[in-house]
């Protein structure tokens, strides 16, 4: 099996670490009333940056499921009941410079669309090195080809990101 490590973060880490933050700053300022307060929050900031930058280890490469897991969390995306998938590039608003590589894999639940997205922060000689061809050198393309490699009629490629705008 592959391991990888990609800078995902599931929404429900970042709801944690935000409730972390919080918990820590009200601890802090409760102990030592409102002189307290700047520790706590730079305590807090910590514990949230600390929490935000684990990543997800990504595991693959016997059959046709996908272990992921962030810290105490765990998922599989079994690629049988995945209805396509697809890879883009993003842009985020945290940055000028900020992009990310996703790997989206879209099913059908209940009626409900919804898909697993594993994504890790690229720079822009990632960027380049995408546009010239050699997305195979991003280890997060590993994966995408892995699932093409067991599914290609289900590979959608490349997918130009939806704006927000």
């Amino acid at each position: 099996m592959k391991k990888l490590k990609v800078s995902y973060i599931p929404p429900l880490a970042i709801k944690i670490s935000i409730l972390i933050w919080a918990a820590v700053v009200c601890t802090v300022v409760y102990f030592t009333d409102e002189i307290g307060l700047p520790i706590g929050i730079l305590l807090g900031l910590v514990a949230y940056v600390a929490i935000s930058n684990m990543g997800t280890t990504v595991e693959f490469g016997s059959g046709s499921v996908i272990n992921c897991k962030y810290l105490f969390y765990k998922w599989k995306i079994n690629l049988d009941n995945i209805e396509n998938f697809s890879y883009s590039i993003g842009a985020h608003l945290a940055g000028s410079n900020s992009y990310s590589f996703d790997v989206r894999f879209h099913y059908n639940e209940n009626g409900v669309e919804d898909c697993y997205k594993l994504n890790t922060k690229i720079g822009r000689e990632d960027i380049r090195r995408c546009m010239d061809g050699e997305s195979s050198k991003l280890e997060i393309m590993q994966i995408y080809r892995y699932a093409e490699r067991l599914y290609p009629e289900k590979a959608k490629g490349y997918v130009q990101p939806e704006s927000i705008f």
